[in-house]
């Protein structure tokens, strides 16, 4: 028994540490409502103003709930109401420019992204985030995407697909049978991952718009 009580308390004391020593990726600096995040190992907490977010972590936003994160290499994420977004992969290391990368995952919802040093600096090929319908690369720029596909009760019947838009540089959107470069002031529908799409001017694609509080 107390053999037993020694191994449970080692393995609390472990876990604690580990814990501990997880680096946060980013930092949320805006927040309304409520909004609830997911570690990797399944343990849940609610956001709050000035926490951390670490590799692995999902953020759910919940009904009228926004929120802002920073990551360290100066990369801003808003989402929108009824969002679901994971961090996969991310990594920042100041003057190595060839370890960064950068894998996240909006699972449904919408986000609004000003990229950072990863996309900047590092390889292309290791920034890219992941929607329902397709994958989106960039270097140098702002872009919001909506996901239609998962829309909550009462919204835009009219919204399909994963609808994209530029505001500032530009991105690469690739799904199984397609790939476009979407421009500053252009955006795109994916309706699915085997369906081919076009680029159309901005005005015709669903934006995401953070409130005042989140902007």
């Amino acid at each position: 028994m107390m053999r037993a009580r020694h191994f449970l308390l080692f393995l609390l004391l472990a876990m604690t540490a580990r814990a501990a020593s997880a680096e946060p990726v980013a930092t949320i600096t805006a927040l309304v409502g409520n909004v609830a995040i997911q570690s990797a190992n399944g343990a849940q907490r609610v956001a709050a103003m000035g926490g951390n977010i670490e590799n692995g972590d999902t953020v759910q936003t919940g009904v009228a709930s926004e929120i802002v994160m920073i990551f360290t290499d100066k990369q801003r994420v808003y989402l929108k109401p009824g969002s679901v977004f994971r961090v996969d992969d991310f990594r920042y290391v100041a003057n190595a420019p060839q370890e960064d990368r950068s894998f996240l995952s909006l699972v449904k919802g919408g986000l609004r992204a000003v990229d950072g040093l990863v996309a900047k600096e590092g390889k292309p090929e290791n920034y890219r985030v992941k929607t329902p319908t397709s994958t989106i690369g960039i270097r140098g720029t702002e872009y919001s995407v909506t996901d239609c596909a998962n829309l909550e009760p009462g919204a835009n019947a009219d919204c399909k697909g994963d609808q994209i838009v530029v505001y500032d540089g530009q991105i690469v959107v690739i799904n199984q049978v397609d790939r476009q470069i979407v421009r500053a002031g252009e955006g795109t529908i994916v309706i699915n991952a085997r369906s081919p799409f076009g680029v159309l001017p901005a005005s015709r694609v669903t934006p995401v718009v953070p409130s005042a509080a989140c902007r």
